[in-house]
Formats: structure tokens, C-alpha cells, sequence
């Protein structure tokens, strides 16, 4: 795109320096302008580059939201796997009598998603508390496909259940899919 506007700006430079200096029947320089026509010529062509170059930009725009939202949902996946499989307990979030069960990401669509972490209570209790203080939520114009969890058990290397999450948005959607070794890609 860069070398189509060094050629167009030379063009139009040459074209300036040929208009400004003629000589008349006479052999004598005179300076002269350009024409509505001509004027009407450079200025569609322009406004044809620049709406093209918006219309990319606003594309390529688009598929970068899209493709920070799925990383960051991403990230939250494996960092509640890689926590799960080190047991890292925050003593601020499990009593000290609690025992950490793992961790679980819950999507809740149409934007919002939470990392929490599971603590055993009593023998027959289970409390899921939230890690960070507020629920994440995905930007605008982007949306979750449904309601999903994904609970990553301690010191199993895996996910209890496997499925997929689908963000969609801009006419577009990205799908991250969980395996049952906890394993998380995106297609």
C-alpha cells in the first residue's frame, strides 16, 4: 500500500511541475492550473484509498479483539490447571482447616467468566470461592455460545469434563476446546 502512494504522490508531483510550466506560442513561461475535471479525478481516487484503508483497518481491528478475548480465556483455563497441579492454596480464600480440592473456571454467557477455587469444608461440603474479586467479562460485541464449567481437580493433571467454548462476535467465532488430560486449544 505504502509503494501505491509513493507512486500516486510522484505522479501527482510531476503532474504539478508539467502544469506549472508551460511555455506559450510565443516561448515564454506562463504558470497555469489544473482543471475541475482533473481536481474531481485526484480527489475519487483518494477518497476510494481511504475508504478501502478504513474498511481494512476496522476488519483487522475486529479480529484482533477477538483474538485477545479467546487468549485471555485461554489463559485463565491453564492458569487454573497449572494452580490445580501445583496445589497452590491462597490462604486468604480456604480456612486453614479447609483442603483444597482444585480449581473452576465457569463461563457465564453471554460475557462473564470467574475463576474460582474449591475447598473441602467438611466431609460432605464443597465451597467454591471466587479468586479474583470481580467476574471477567469479554468486550462488547462479543459473546459467549452458553453456559459452561470446567473443574480442574488437584494433582490429576486433568478436567473432570471435556468440552468447548465458543466466543462469537464481528461475524466471526473462535472455539477453545478442552480435552480430558486438561489439555486447552483453539480452532
Amino acid at each position: 500500500m505504502i509503494s501505491i502512494a509513493n507512486v500516486i504522490l510522484n505522479s501527482f508531483q510531476d503532474l504539478i511541475i508539467e502544469k506549472t510550466r508551460c511555455r506559450n506560442k510565443f516561448g515564454m513561461t506562463t504558470e497555469r492550473g489544473f482543471t475541475l475535471i482533473e481536481l474531481m479525478v485526484v480527489l475519487s481516487v483518494t477518497a476510494v484509498l481511504g475508504t478501502l484503508g478504513i474498511a481494512g483497518f476496522t476488519t483487522y481491528n475486529q479480529v484482533q479483539i477477538l483474538q485477545s478475548a479467546t487468549s485471555e480465556v485461554v489463559s485463565v483455563l491453564n492458569l487454573a490447571k497449572s494452580r490445580a497441579q501445583s496445589q497452590i492454596k491462597p490462604s486468604n480464600l480456604c480456612s486453614s482447616s479447609g483442603s483444597l480440592e482444585g480449581y473452576k473456571v465457569e463461563i457465564l454467557a453471554p460475557k462473564n467468566y470467574t475463576l474460582y477455587l474449591r475447598c473441602n469444608v467438611s466431609e460432605s461440603s464443597t465451597k467454591d470461592e471466587p479468586v479474583d474479586e470481580e467476574a471477567k467479562v469479554l468486550p462488547s460485541d462479543l459473546n459467549f455460545g452458553s453456559n459452561v464449567s470446567f473443574f480442574f481437580p488437584v494433582q490429576t493433571g486433568g478436567v473432570q469434563t471435556s468440552g468447548q467454548i465458543v466466543i462469537s462476535g464481528f461475524g466471526r467465532s473462535k472455539t477453545i476446546i478442552v480435552n480430558s488430560l486438561g489439555g486447552v486449544s483453539v480452532q
